[in-house]
């Protein structure tokens, strides 16, 4: 079984990241990914991707949202 942990850390000086959680003991093997922000503050203050989408319009029949599974395959055939 996989053990997730998500963190917040600060690069120091010496260019390292230090992560220290009860989770982890002495000798276990993990993999680190590691996810870098862009942008700093001006990132976190900008719009979220919902807000962004906000104003999106799709040129689509009005019951697609309901059906538009039956555009998904070429040859579909009606019940």
């Amino acid at each position: 079984m996989t053990l997730a942990l998500r963190g917040h850390a600060i690069v120091d000086g010496n260019h390292a990241i230090v992560l220290q959680t009860p989770e982890l003991q002495p000798g276990l093997r993990v993999e680190v990914i590691v996810l870098v922000e862009q942008g700093g503050a001006e990132q976190k203050n900008g719009q979220s991707f919902l807000d962004a989408i906000a104003g999106v319009e799709i040129d689509a029949p009005s019951d697609y949202s309901t059906k538009f599974e039956n555009n998904l395959y070429t040859n579909h055939h009606d019940a």
